[in-house]
């Protein structure tokens, strides 16, 4: 079984999702060859396995960003064609459409977060509803990456969906070895994401500037819009964006981890936090109601609670956020491990070859 993923942009947890799924199915006994169609190389895939076609957003740029696509899977006639986000799951499904996609090709999409299910102008919302809607009729299943996201697309009547929640490798959650000598030091919790409306970061900004809780807030994460003024404090720690070790360290290093969330398909980070022991407050919206267990691996608040939460992180005691970060781990080897999500994605395209 030969597969082409087809993404048209990479950032944030879609890189990471990329990678887990390259390097198990480069592997895979079920699967003969795997190619990705991407903006750019990478640098955990070799040129052999990669297409570089540059990502399209105007209509003229889409239209040749099509004709590019549609040479590529001519000429490499996968069994599946895995598209990633609405760009390349609207452009290569409206292909399918009108018949510029081999009908033997089975279609899987992903759009790793529904476009109509963030805050946005309603008329968008309902455009994108009915346009994914439609396409959900040739597509031959359609990966949902949390029962939120599934929820969401049987309410608007999308068809072939399936949840498969995203996964990320196992990591060893032990406390390390200084983790004694850290109880003295001030706690420190844990912001990680692009510094931008979506992610919520200028609410919490703003409610640690008022309420000045006794723990110091540690941000990784750059803005990538720089459309946000975002409250200062000499608590507050920007460390920009971290590598893979780097970023691991500072995990390590925190007491809990907060995630603000205005809206989010599933919630990469909190999934990482919890792979690692730490307790994990988050917005109750989008993928992270199904993630955090409220009262038990964390806390679940609206973001009209944001102060009420920052109180509430500083009111717990050691004990109990160790306990939390500890019934985390355990829901992350239950649920979220890259193995399960790499098995189910795997077994979903062989169901698909077969009808």
């Amino acid at each position: 079984m030969k597969v082409l993923h087809v993404a048209e942009t990479l950032k944030g947890g879609l890189e990471t999702y990329l990678r887990i799924v390259s390097r198990y199915q480069k592997t895979s006994p079920e699967i003969s060859q795997v190619k990705f169609v991407l903006p750019g190389q990478v640098d955990w895939l070799g040129a052999e396995n990669t297409h570089v076609v540059p990502t399209a957003r105007k209509a003229s740029a889409l239209l040749a960003y099509a004709r590019e696509v549609r040479r590529i899977i001519a000429a490499e006639r996968p069994a599946v064609l895995h598209l990633h986000s609405s760009i390349a799951g609207g452009v290569v499904r409206a292909m399918a459409l009108v018949g510029q996609v081999p009908r033997g090709v089975k279609i899987v999409y992903c759009s790793h977060g529904w476009a109509f299910d963030q805050t946005g102008p309603a008329y968008k919302n309902l455009a994108y509803r009915w346009i994914e809607r439609l396409l959900s009729w040739r597509s031959d299943a359609i990966i949902c990456i949390s029962d939120h996201e599934t929820r969401v697309a049987e309410k608007f009547g999308i068809q072939h969906v399936r949840c498969i929640p995203n996964g990320i490798d196992q990591i060893d959650g032990s406390e390390p070895a200084s983790a004694e000598l850290a109880l003295a030091e001030p706690r420190k919790v844990l912001f990680v994401g692009r510094l931008d409306k979506q992610k919520g970061i200028d609410a919490l900004l703003d409610a640690y500037v008022r309420v000045k809780p006794n723990f110091k807030l540690i941000v990784v994460g750059d803005s990538v819009r720089k459309d946000l003024t975002l409250a200062q404090s000499d608590q507050v720690e920007f460390k920009g964006w971290l590598e893979k070790d780097a970023l691991d360290a500072v995990y390590r290093a925190c007491d809990a981890t907060i995630v603000p969330s205005r809206w989010e398909g599933f919630g990469l980070v909190a999934v990482e936090a919890m792979a690692r022991g730490k307790p994990v407050f988050a917005s109750a919206v989008g993928g992270l109601v199904d993630i955090v267990a409220h009262g038990t691996s964390g806390r679940l608040f609206s973001l009209e609670q944001m102060d009420q939460t920052l109180r509430d992180i500083d009111g717990l005691s050691d004990a109990a956020l160790r306990q939390m970060g500890q019934a985390g781990r355990r829901i992350f080897e239950e649920k979220f491990t890259s193995q399960r999500m790499n098995t189910a994605i795997v077994n979903l395209y062989k169901e698909s070859v077969l009808r």
